[in-house]
């Protein structure tokens, strides 16, 4: 059992990121990115994002460093690949488990209840409907990071914050923890 990662060369949010992957299973994955100090929601479906800044915890951690073509080739032939076409469906399904443990209808483009994984990002300016919005809150007493392109977009997530948080505090929890993304009107 072995953890890889690649050289980063992602750009996003200012910095470059790599990918972590496992050749065997998601929780040797997440337990050595976890002692690599990565936060939970560097996790996308079955791989983790790190940026370089990331690599002394990778090292200490053993993962071990390999080029993209290789790792892409490990990650298929550990079975844990989730293919680039089949990503939507996988996002799809976990949205609409997450949906159902709030019991939150309708279900959102892409919903994570916790603090493992990310949603897809904002869709830029050009390409979003009004009121489209990615919303996240890792925390629940405080306020919450809100990407939105226009006014629609920041009441939208404010009224769905609302409602999270009532479903939430109905199961139990002291209100939303995770992340949503909505296309819009």
């Amino acid at each position: 059992m072995t953890v890889y990662a690649d050289t980063p060369r992602w750009p996003r949010h200012g910095m470059v990121w790599g990918h972590l992957i496992s050749d065997t299973s998601l929780a040797e994955l997440h337990s050595t990115a976890a002692r690599a100090g990565l936060p939970p929601r560097s996790f996308d479906l079955d791989h983790y994002d790190w940026p370089e800044r990331a690599r002394p915890g990778l090292e200490a951690a053993g993962v071990r460093f390999i080029d993209a073509g290789e790792l892409t080739r490990i990650l298929i032939r550990s079975g844990l690949r989730v293919r680039l076409r089949d990503r939507a469906g996988a996002r799809a399904r976990r949205s609409a488990d997450h949906a159902a443990q709030l019991g939150l209808t309708p279900v959102p483009r892409d919903l994570i209840v916790g603090l493992s994984g990310h949603v897809d990002p904002l869709p830029s300016a050009q390409d979003a409907l009004p009121g489209a919005f990615r919303m996240t809150r890792d925390d629940p007493s405080a306020p919450p990071r809100i990407e939105a392109h226009d006014e629609a977009g920041l009441r939208a997530a404010e009224q769905l914050l609302d409602h999270l948080d009532n479903l939430s505090r109905a199961a139990g929890q002291a209100g939303f923890r995770g992340q949503v993304l909505v296309d819009g009107s």
